[in-house]
């Protein structure tokens, strides 16, 4: 009852303040696309047999690279499903670029960091190219692409760990896995995928050394920039948002918070958002005030919870914006994991229609511009 009761007011209090609008906005956005993660179902058992306990994160479990079959299952099922104006639901791909070229890192004997671009790791890792069936679906306006990472690790405390030979670390390296989350030799972080938590200055720039170089590879490989992003693990320096308003962005994917960490062993300060917050930047942010997990929330009603949570952002005149990661909707481990993820979603989509017919199915970047444009006329 208590539980029921704060899960009642979070999914009103998240919505109060910001910006509203009268239109009934629903907007996907979904991270991870394009990163390795667990690299097989062989693997998986290899490290688990090897006593690297990867079967207690859930995302090691079902979490891998996206193949054809998954790609085509998702953009099949959203043209099914139509708005009010004919639009299917198109998905925000918040992409990562790349992975780490595990086999020339080593080569040279974990002295340098070296990354492939993640249609070359589609190649590698399922002997498919994918581009053709990536920029079909943004021509179709099933996908969007936006920019999560140019790779979903925190480079330098996965190299030094390497450099200096951390056994878990450098057993799953040996397998082509980085996302760890067992053991680490970190003080603060618990698995090396926080791709924004510096350690200190030195580490801050060339943090943004990389998010320069994997925006640059974004709109190398989409022809179009990124006008907004997500942190990995929602975690990054608030400082860090004078750097993307330097590389283009201009709107924030959150959580209603995020942790900004610091340097020293203190971990940091937790900073909260809502809709259309603006900073001194002139960036706004997008809260999430909806999720959709079928995998990661198993054993609940994942269609009738996304559901209250649409609900309580159209009753305030909020757009719904849902959370859904990759993790969902791949069957590369377990093939059960995507027809679970397709099925729950298929519920989701003919439910949110039959309750609001009048419902517009939009873009991170479509919401993103027009919450700018209202703003910008409200002060003309």
């Amino acid at each position: 009852m208590l539980k029921n009761l704060k899960n009642i007011a979070r999914r009103n209090l998240i919505n109060i303040p910001g910006w509203r609008t009268n239109r009934k906005i629903v907007v996907f956005e979904s991270d991870d696309w394009g990163s390795i993660r667990m690299p097989s179902k062989k693997v998986f058992n290899k490290l688990l047999s090897g006593g690297i306990r990867v079967d207690k994160s859930i995302y090691d479990t079902f979490d891998t690279l996206e193949q054809e079959k998954d790609l085509e299952l998702l953009f099949n099922t959203l043209i099914e499903f139509r708005d009010i104006y004919g639009k299917p639901p198109v998905f925000t791909f918040n992409t990562v670029l790349g992975n780490p070229a595990f086999e020339k890192i080593k080569y040279e004997n974990f002295n340098n960091y070296y990354y492939e671009d993640f249609f070359t790791s589609y190649s590698k890792y399922s002997g498919s190219n994918l581009k053709d069936l990536w920029f079909n679906a943004i021509d179709e306006k099933l996908i969007h692409p936006q920019f999560h990472a140019r790779e979903h690790l925190n480079v330098s405390l996965w190299m030094e760990a390497l450099q200096n030979n951390h056994k878990q670390t450098k057993i799953a390296f040996d397998h082509g896995f980085f996302g760890l989350k067992t053991e680490i030799p970190s003080t603060r972080q618990n698995n090396y995928l926080a791709a924004y938590w510096p350690k200190d200055e030195d580490d801050f720039k060339q943090k943004m050394g990389i998010l320069e170089d994997g925006l640059e590879l974004f709109e190398q490989i989409f022809g179009f920039e990124s006008i907004s992003f997500i942190a990995c693990n929602y975690i990054y320096p608030i400082k860090m948002e004078g750097k993307l308003s330097n590389f283009g962005i201009r709107f924030i994917q959150n959580q209603y918070r995020h942790l900004s960490p610091a340097y020293s062993s203190h971990k940091g300060e937790i900073k909260s958002h809502f809709t259309g917050q603006k900073n001194i930047f002139n960036q706004y942010h997008l809260v999430r005030n909806c999720f959709f997990e079928p995998t990661i929330e198993r054993n609940s009603d994942v269609v009738n919870q996304c559901m209250m949570q649409v609900e309580a952002a159209f009753r305030w005149r909020k757009p719904a914006i849902i959370s859904t990661h990759r993790i969902n909707y791949v069957g590369g481990l377990e093939m059960e994991n995507r027809v679970y993820g397709i099925r729950k979603l298929e519920d989701l989509l003919t439910q949110i229609l039959k309750r609001w017919p009048e419902v517009e199915f939009l873009s991170t970047e479509a919401l993103s511009t027009i919450l700018e444009k209202e703003n910008e006329n409200s002060y003309s």
